[in-house]
């Protein structure tokens, strides 16, 4: 590696996997287990067959001073964690023949309802629903801003504006 870090070969990494014994299968089944939540379309068995395979394959190189468990752990993390923002990424209009399951095409359409309620919420309020908008996009509150051409104090007065006005329309029980 370009870093420094020994990293331990293919055959030392098969080695290691060799010498597990049933204790540290069942450790690592949990851990994969653990990693798995939030992932409803995948399993924590082919959460930990994934990152073995990426260990085994040389794609996740392993440190020499890295222990087993710890090391795989993060390795499952890294992959859970792409998988969820994957399963949370907006189908395209071609995968809509891929997406089957009823039950997120409803969320789909509930968050789409929900988003278009609050717009038509703020309506009457330019600088909440600027600061809503980019709130949807993740943008930083430097660039919303920088666009919606406020500062420090009139942002904050809008943003409080915003959260007000949104409470008092969807007040399902949620607390501010």
């Amino acid at each position: 590696m370009s870093d420094g870090v020994e990293t331990l070969s293919i055959e030392e990494v098969a080695r290691q996997f060799s010498r597990l014994r049933q204790a540290d299968h069942l450790r690592l089944a949990a851990l994969a287990q653990a990693w798995i939540s939030g992932c409803p379309r995948r399993e924590a068995s082919e959460l930990l067959n994934e990152a073995l395979t990426r260990v085994l394959s040389g794609a996740r190189p392993w440190p020499a001073d890295v222990a087993l468990p710890p090391f795989l752990s993060q390795v499952m993390r890294s992959i859970a964690s792409q998988w969820r923002h994957e399963d949370q990424r907006e189908p395209l209009l071609e995968d809509a023949d891929i997406v089957r399951d009823e039950s997120i095409i409803t969320l789909n359409h509930d968050f789409t309802d929900l988003r278009e309620r609050m717009r038509k919420a703020l309506a009457g309020d330019p600088d909440g629903l600027g600061i809503l908008e980019h709130i949807l996009a993740q943008t930083s509150r430097k660039d919303v801003r920088a666009e919606l051409g406020i500062d420090e104090t009139r942002y904050d007065t809008a943003r409080r504006r915003m959260i007000r006005t949104l409470h008092e329309h969807f007040n399902p029980g949620w607390t501010l």
